[in-house]
């Protein structure tokens, strides 16, 4: 029997967001374009990957990806032909407008397996002005089954063009109680209020801290 793929899982205080989502997915109603706004360190990024393997799963259950079919083995392993993900290269902090162009491409393309395809553009205020714009065109026109999810710390820093051609979710800081319960059994009892602190209250960012070389 195949092991079970490695399944991303939102964090708690997420999880409504993600049912909401799959909801509107089941219904014909989910957004080609998603820009999931908020602060860093919030787990934004993990509702995404969480997301984009759901939408590519071939069984999801309980809101999940199943994590036994071909599809989240791919998922997993990164290699997943109706799967695409924009993120700095290198030692660049920025999303380059070459890249844009390798996702404007994937998006002409039929999907492979079950019929979505799902992009993923971490941190969306990395594209320049010039990749913003030439991204607009698959925002605005894109290919059967796409969807786009953008994360992004700071919105403002893209183009009104490009935010008004997305549904826009702002994804706040869980309540304190809610971050030192997730926090804790990671940081330790002792640590964990203080890196949270450290944080301003972004739990994911306080464990970057706690596993920094300081």
């Amino acid at each position: 029997m195949a092991l079970n793929a490695p399944i991303q899982v939102p964090c708690p205080w997420h999880r409504e967001e993600m049912q909401r989502l799959l909801e509107q997915h089941a219904q014909g109603r989910l957004p080609h374009a998603l820009l999931l706004a908020g602060a860093a360190g919030s787990g934004k990024f993990r509702l995404a990957q969480s997301l984009a393997q759901a939408l590519l799963c071939e069984n999801p259950s309980a809101g999940l990806a199943c994590g036994q079919c071909h599809g989240c083995h791919l998922s997993a392993a990164g290699t997943h032909p109706d799967a695409h993900t924009l993120v700095p290269e290198g030692t660049s902090q920025g999303i380059k407008i070459d890249q844009v162009r390798r996702l404007v491409e994937f998006g002409t393309r039929t999907a492979q397996y079950n019929g979505a395809r799902v992009a993923l553009i971490a941190p969306a205020e990395a594209l320049n002005r010039s990749a913003q714009n030439a991204l607009l065109k698959t925002l605005e026109e894109p290919g059967r089954g796409l969807v786009l999810i953008l994360v992004s710390h700071q919105p403002s820093l893209l183009l009104p063009t490009l935010r008004s051609r997305c549904q826009q979710r702002h994804l706040p800081l869980p309540e304190p109680a809610a971050a030192l319960e997730w926090l804790v059994p990671q940081a330790g009892e002792k640590e964990a209020p203080a890196l949270l602190a450290a944080a301003q209250g972004a739990p994911l960012r306080a464990l970057e801290l706690q596993q920094a070389d300081w």
